[in-house]
């Protein structure tokens, strides 16, 4: 039987004060620069919480796992799922304007940025144990790694070609059309071997060395 990561109440709190230093960090900036320019965030972060609210709803519900909704929910998990690395790319955001010290656009971007990633990792973990349960330990793995490389192609056409998850059912010729061109680029290469191996390391270490 799947166990929802957020049933942990722990787990729970630690990612509703790491959400409220965020919005507590965007805050102070709003107002004191009276600037809204790095208000995207917010959107950012939700889209990065999207993957590990499918995840949650699979492992709350055992049955949709055991037929054909199991694969069209992991589909769209899939889709959602570069949303979470993608926001380490807000760096590229990072200038020294607004009148903010640097540190401080920093650390907001970094807080972000690490939100991003723990809602990624928690949502990996619990789609993995979800997969090594059903299908296995090795067939698990090959899921997990091959959703780490995807995902950063994805967080690739994600920050350059400015594509979302929902593209694929808004405007899916245009996409399927832009992808095989992609996939010839030197730059699209590396880009997303270096971000999916990143990824993919990084859920490791996350892995091996959480509490069983």
């Amino acid at each position: 039987m799947n166990v929802s990561i957020l049933t942990n109440n722990r787990t729970a709190f630690t990612l509703f004060i790491l959400s409220a230093f965020n919005f507590g960090l965007l805050a102070i900036r709003i107002f004191t620069t009276e600037s809204l320019f790095y208000g995207f965030l917010i959107w950012n972060l939700i889209l990065a919480a999207a993957p590990m609210i499918i995840s949650n709803w699979l492992a709350e519900n055992p049955k949709a796992c055991q037929n054909k909704m199991f694969f069209v929910c992991t589909a769209i998990w899939l889709l959602f799922l570069p949303n979470a690395p993608y926001i380490i790319t807000d760096f590229l955001h990072f200038k020294n304007s607004d009148g903010m010290p640097d540190w401080f656009d920093l650390l907001l971007l970094m807080s972000f940025s690490w939100s991003g990633i723990a809602f990624g990792f928690l949502s990996i973990a619990e789609m993995h144990h979800i997969w090594e349960t059903r299908f296995g330990v090795k067939t698990g793995w090959m899921f997990i790694i091959s959703c780490c490389l995807l995902s950063g192609f994805g967080v690739y056409i994600g920050r350059f070609l400015r594509y979302n998850s929902w593209d694929i059912v808004s405007n899916p010729l245009e996409l399927l059309t832009d992808i095989p061109l992609l996939l010839l680029q030197l730059r699209t290469i590396g880009f997303s071997l270096g971000y999916g191996v990143f990824l993919l390391l990084a859920y490791s270490f996350f892995k091996f060395n959480s509490a069983k």
